[in-house]
């Protein structure tokens, strides 16, 4: 009597499971890479674009972004000692196991000031964000074109 079908050399528990287990994690750090260096990215752009006078050099400095989520830790850009000092209620949202966030924000207390006076003319978080999304979605799709 011959036999159908096929026989496991290894069992799928054995190789197959740990090896898709290690590949998500993989993917994930891969994912929180893209988002810190877009995080970088779109900090860089609206420090250059804003366009209020900063007499003091706190606003400017102060725009920052984090990233946080997948289980893996905050990223959180750099900003100046001074604008640092200013921080009183600034949050950062949290992301989860299962969600990744990036946010750009205002380290000084009058960042809300900037964004929503004069009609919204100095506002840079939002458009700044929209203007460099293109590029976040080419750098994830990038990670999994493999």
């Amino acid at each position: 009597m011959t036999k159908s079908g096929f026989e496991w050399v290894v069992a799928p528990e054995d190789e197959l499971m740990p090896n898709i287990i290690a590949y998500g994690k993989r993917a994930l750090v891969a994912v929180q890479a893209a988002a810190n260096y877009w995080g970088q990215s779109i900090q860089d752009a609206a420090r250059n674009k804003a366009a209020w006078e900063d007499r003091t050099g706190n606003a400017r400095g102060g725009l920052f972004f984090a990233v946080d989520g997948f289980g893996l830790g905050t990223i959180t850009g750099t900003v100046s000692a001074e604008a640092r000092s200013e921080m009183n209620d600034v949050g950062v949202e949290s992301g989860s196991d299962n969600t990744l966030i990036v946010t750009l924000g205002h380290t000084v207390f009058y960042g809300r000031y900037l964004e929503l006076s004069n009609g919204g003319r100095y506002a840079v978080i939002m458009s700044t964000i929209e203007e460099n999304l293109p590029a976040l979605s080419r750098l994830v799709q990038e990670i999994f074109r493999g």
